[in-house]
């Protein structure tokens, strides 16, 4: 089950990175959604079942680290879903997050490098942890590194939670993430400590694998709708902005370069919408009825989708 949900989760994060990325390029709060889907593909490509481990190990010198790799990936994947959840619900994160953040990592890093064995022959996370488990510093190394991502998630989940304009979609991720996570953790002490059936065993790593995947999927689907979303708005601007740019060419007036309107097309509609009218109030210009009717389905635009939103 899981090479099939991480076969998905790589699809899904690819596609956030190309459908996010030109405006991404352009909006500063875009940002923080496409680099966790550009971490989330190297934490996908790190468990193995995608991706020969292999390949990417011998890019890190063999010695093993694409497991942390994958673990870290992950952990900066979810911080900048949260730096994301943060920016669409306007809340501060808390105080000395990023502090706790670093901590985080460096202790897991600092506990896998304690780990004894030659990490470089497993050829997935399952097989890492079914034979290394047993030593105390792997089931630390799993647990601060389960944990970080969990809190993580929970932190963004009370975000949303607490945001007037509650997101189903998001709320269901999170604490999805959060299940799996937790439920992780517990298997892996009763592993370490050989306190749990095979049987028994079986069925909580499914319970996780079903609740973080799922959890996760959910996650990489509203971002893709916000970035689809954020997509059509951009266009819809650009289309209005080089209209508006051809009508304001039969003036006098300077009309914005097609690199501006690229770069913000809002702002060029908004701008270009504005010496349009008043060249028209002054008597100087005078437009037929198509254009005015542009005009208008531009203002209903703008009126929608004003200059103080994000699109």
């Amino acid at each position: 089950m899981m090479r099939e949900l991480s076969t998905l989760m790589l699809y899904l994060t690819a596609f956030i990175l190309v459908v996010r990325g030109p405006y991404a390029l352009r909006a500063k709060p875009s940002r923080p959604g496409w680099l966790a889907g550009a971490f989330g593909l190297v934490a996908v490509m790190c468990l193995g079942f995608v991706v020969p481990v292999q390949a990417i190990d011998a890019v890190m010198g063999s010695r093993g680290y694409w497991n942390l790799l994958g673990a870290i990936s992950t952990t900066l994947s979810f911080h900048f879903m949260y730096q994301a959840i943060l920016i669409h619900t306007s809340k501060t994160r808390p105080r000395h997050y990023s502090l706790y953040l670093m901590l985080g990592i460096a202790s897991y890093s600092a506990a896998f490098s304690l780990i004894t064995g030659e990490q470089e022959r497993f050829t997935s996370v399952e097989a890492f942890i079914a034979a290394l488990i047993y030593q105390p510093w792997t089931a630390l190394y799993l647990s601060i590194y389960l944990s970080t991502v969990a809190i993580i998630s929970l932190l963004s989940l009370m975000a949303v939670l607490d945001s007037p304009q509650r997101s189903k979609v998001f709320i269901a991720g999170f604490f999805l993430v959060t299940l799996g996570n937790t439920v992780d953790i517990c298997l892996l002490w009763l592993q370490h400590l050989n306190a749990v059936s095979t049987q028994a065993s079986v069925l909580l790593y499914s319970s996780y694998v079903a609740a973080f995947f799922t959890g996760a999927i959910i996650l990489c689907i509203g971002f893709l709708r916000g970035s689809i979303q954020s997509l059509r708005k951009y266009w819809a601007f650009l289309y209005y902005a080089l209209r508006l740019r051809g009508i304001l060419g039969r003036t006098v007036t300077e009309k914005p370069s097609v690199a501006a309107a690229l770069r913000d097309p809002k702002i060029i509609c908004y701008q270009t919408l504005i010496l349009i009218r008043d060249l028209m109030t002054l008597g100087e210009f005078v437009v037929d009825d198509s254009e005015l009717a542009l005009t208008h389905r531009t203002d209903v635009l703008l009126t929608e989708f004003p200059l103080t939103s994000s699109t």
